[in-house]
């Protein structure tokens, strides 16, 4: 190492002119850099979901969803409806506002899309003349089929909303409201307009943008742009409105991330300084610290831009990652000069003795720590691959900054030093407390294995997200009132016949509440032909309007079927609709229309009767649904550039609890069809993916980095030493997340690799030295204080992560956190205690 420092010394103007020239190419090729956050990215591009969801983000204007959530009365959520979606639709980047149910279009072909016995019941329900006729087909409505009832999740929301539509209907008829009769009657039918939930206190609104979750920037622009208009137009209504989805979730991960690595950037910077000033007690130091650490993150992401193009949401931590290791090699050099120097040593010779005694280990810690990243280039999954090709080149290129850069500026500005004194220090009677040290970490060892079994790996994205945001709230919101998630679901048809297929078959799954396909609106011809037909004959027969009739039968039949369908239901496994039924009757509504007075039952026959005139003269009675004729604002939901047809599945649980993942995964390898995908789908895929990966990873770091310790030190017993606090202090993490309930997640397992780097950097600098001194107290005063200051650097560096509001962050500062004190002190105080033992031996 003394040539390297000879070398140095003799060519310094060269090589700073060298690292003045790759610094200006740095700076250039970072202003080409981009930030490519999405998951998308982390994922192989030859995986089934990402091939399936970048065709569809080809084929289709939009995939993600903006949700809309308004809570309030539902007078005020409708006409903040009808006015805010107007508005919304001038809004760039916006494709589609759906507020409304297709209603016109249903009513219009009511019998078209109906099945053969909806079909017949309809018929006798247009064909009323008088009140026990309508209360005959009402009948007929409610009686069970031949077959039994058998309703499908997917339709079983539909069949709610019938119910509380009936029964509000009955309230109308009993208070001879006409306006009520006419748009509950309609309701029952065709369901409701808007998008509300049952009791209607909440409403929806859907977006669907032309833009997906990998344009961030236009992502947060949309997002900002839409939520600004309905805050401010919500006072005006007396509603409380807010938005939900994927693309809102990507912007408030956006928002809260920077203000993350702000603040824990900002309070890192200063508790850095303090450590500085503490353990050096000079500014001159800690400048000159700083500079290589800056050229090598400088270099690092030059050089990311010349392997890999572009940052991940992984590997944009990389800066962070670096400025809390990359220190590291400048204060171990700056303490033993330091130290040399207040040994009257001169600038130059002490530059030497830097380089003879700790250079090697330096450059051993770090190599080690880049290997710990290195594995991860050879991982299948391209989010490890990119970050460890970053974080090894980065490591190294700090070093090499620290060396060359740092050497070049002390020996320019190291000739002026303040005495540190003893602070940091670590001098203690090894041999004293040896046992005392042993014992105790015996015990918290075997506590911890105790716990070890316990951890498991995090499936729930929504955990790492910041507490409190408004778009996980109405997400569980949604998911409340309606049963119906955001998370979406996406397959791709190629021609009509397969979406039919698919459709079916989504429908006999349990795990889906809502299935919004074009085949909906395009039954099959033979029944589109008799419903046509029937339409003809109804709307063209002339009806005269009869006397009440027979009522207070029709009346109790109706009761009767009531009360056998509610038994039916609860039978099924429908309880709640069952229950429903049953809270009509013995409400006894139906009983008190019955007990009416003739004049009262005319002006309610009256008011049916002209709701049904009505409805009839809207029939078509003209042509079949083809796909060809069907509405444009309907297709162009659906249909692709290609004629490919977009199906989307909305699930009726919550797709990041980890129970229902299970159902969800096996509902879908069930389905006889693979072109699925997801927003969702490429969240759960990354967390697959990491979870195995990081196993995998993980066991390799430590094989490889044993095989460095053991060229390096050519000793095995010293190789077993310096390996022990990575080893140990990753048991004693373990243990203290298997106690407290602590789960490995997307972001805080990438902490793993790390601890490994750092805890066997300390090991080695203190094995290091101690094979120069020979001495393990003195290797310990002198070394010691290096790696106090190196851990207490890290721990701010990482440790201010705790202050973030995205709890990714935090969890992953806290392990990091653990790992690096716990690697510390097993250096410190377990190290020592067994090479003091060692000693005697020999």
């Amino acid at each position: 190492m003394s040539k390297l420092s000879s070398f140095i010394f003799k060519n310094s103007k060269i090589i700073f002119l060298l690292l003045t020239v790759i610094t200006i190419i740095s700076i250039y090729l970072i202003s080409k850099l981009e930030i490519r956050p999405g998951f998308l990215d982390l994922l192989p591009s030859n995986d089934s979901y990402v091939e399936v969801y970048e065709e569809a983000i080809n084929e289709f204007k939009s995939i993600d969803s903006i949700i809309i959530g308004i809570e309030g009365n539902r007078e005020n959520i409708i006409d903040y409806i009808e006015n805010i979606s107007l508005k919304l639709k001038n809004i760039e980047y916006i494709d589609y506002v759906y507020y409304k149910n297709p209603i016109e279009f249903i009513s219009k072909n009511i019998f078209l899309l109906s099945q053969e016995r909806d079909q017949k019941i309809l018929k006798e329900l247009y064909s009323s003349t008088n009140l026990e006729e309508f209360f005959k087909a009402i009948n007929v409505m409610f009686t069970e089929p031949e077959n039994g009832f058998k309703i499908h999740e997917s339709e079983k929301k539909q069949f709610e909303y019938m119910l509380n539509s009936f029964e509000n209907l009955l309230y109308s008829i009993e208070n001879i409201d006409e306006e009520g009769i006419n748009k509950n009657l309609k309701s029952m039918l065709f369901g409701e307009e808007y998008l509300l939930s049952k009791d209607g206190t909440f409403g929806m609104i859907i977006i669907r943008p032309t833009i997906n979750s990998n344009d961030i920037e236009k992502v947060v622009y949309l997002v900002n742009k839409i939520e600004n208009l309905i805050k401010s137009e919500s006072k005006n209504y007396n509603v409380k409105a807010g938005l939900s989805g994927t693309l809102v979730i990507a912007r408030d991960e956006m928002v809260v991330t920077e203000r993350d690595m702000l603040i824990a950037t900002s309070v890192s910077i200063i508790l850095i300084l303090i450590i500085f000033i503490l353990g050096f007690r000079s500014l001159r130091y800690m400048i000159l610290a700083v500079i290589p650490l800056i050229l090598g993150i400088i270099w690092a992401l030059g050089f990311a831009k010349i392997t890999i193009g572009s940052l991940n949401i992984m590997t944009v931590m990389m800066g962070a990652i670096l400025a809390g290791l990359g220190i590291d090699y400048s204060i171990h050099i700056i303490s033993l000069f330091i130290e040399l120097r207040k040994n009257g040593l001169s600038v130059k010779e002490s530059l030497v003795g830097v380089f003879e005694k700790n250079i090697r280990g330096v450059i051993a810690g770090a190599v080690t720590t880049a290997i710990g990243m290195g594995i991860f280039s050879i991982s299948s999954f391209p989010g490890f691959r990119e970050f460890g090709i970053v974080l090894s080149s980065g490591i190294i290129l700090t070093l090499l900054a620290s060396i060359f850069g740092l050497t070049i500026l002390l020996k320019k500005f190291g000739d002026k030093y303040k005495d540190p004194g003893n602070f940091f220090v670590v001098d203690y009677n090894i041999k004293k407390y040896r046992v005392i040290s042993l014992i105790l970490f015996f015990v918290l060892l075997s506590i911890s294995l105790v716990k070890i079994n316990n951890i498991e790996f995090d499936k729930n994205m929504m955990n790492i997200e910041a507490k409190g945001l408004e778009s996980i709230k109405l997400n569980e919101k949604i998911l409340e009132k309606f049963e119906f998630s955001p998370d979406n679901t996406i397959f791709i048809s190629n021609d009509l016949s397969e979406a039919k297929i698919l459709y079916n078959e989504l429908k006999e799954l349990t795990i889906f509440s809502e299935i919004d396909s074009i085949v909906n609106y395009i039954p099959e011809t033979e029944s589109q032909v008799i419903g046509l037909s029937i339409s003809n004959e109804i709307k063209n027969k002339e009806y005269i309007e009869k006397d009440i009739g027979n009522i207070k039968s029709e009346i109790n039949n109706l009761n009767f079927s009531l009360t056998k369908t509610a038994l039916s239901l609860n039978l099924i496994g429908q309880k709640d609709l069952g229950d429903n039924l049953n809270g009509i009757v013995k409400n006894g509504v139906l009983l008190r229309i019955a007990n009416k007075s003739v004049e009262d039952l005319k002006k309610i026959q009256k008011a049916i009767l002209d709701t049904l005139k009505d409805m009839r003269g809207n029939l078509n009675t003209n042509s079949i649904i083809t796909f060809e004729n069907i509405p444009y604002e309907i297709k162009n939901n659906y249909v692709g550039e290609s004629g490919k047809l977009l199906t989307t599945a909305y699930t009726n649980g919550d797709i990041w609890n980890v129970d229902f993942q299970k159902e969800y995964f096996n509902s879908l390898e069930k389905l006889n069809f693979n072109n699925v995908s997801g927003t969702a789908l490429i969240f759960l895929r990354v967390i697959q993916i990491s979870s195995k990966e990081g196993i995998k990873v993980l066991l390799l770091t430590i094989l490889f980095i044993f095989i460095v310790l053991l060229l390096d030190l050519k000793s095995l017993k010293y190789a077993i030493l310096s390996l022990l606090p990575m080893l140990l202090s990753i048991i004693l993490l373990l243990g203290v997340m298997g106690w407290f309930n602590i789960k490995f997640n997307v972001v805080n397992i990438i902490a793993l690799p790390l601890i490994i780097g750092i805890g066997v950097d300390d090991g080695i600098h203190f094995i290091h030295r101690y094979k120069k001194e020979k001495d393990l107290r003195s290797s310990l005063k002198s070394t010691g204080k290096a790696i106090t200051m190196t851990t207490l650097t890290t721990g701010a560096a990482f440790g201010s992560f705790i202050l973030s509001k995205y709890r990714g962050f935090i969890g992953f500062g806290l392990l990091l956190l653990l790992g690096v004190i716990f690697s510390y002190l097993i250096t410190v105080f377990v190290v020592t205690s067994i090479l003091s033992y060692l000693e005697e031996e020999k």
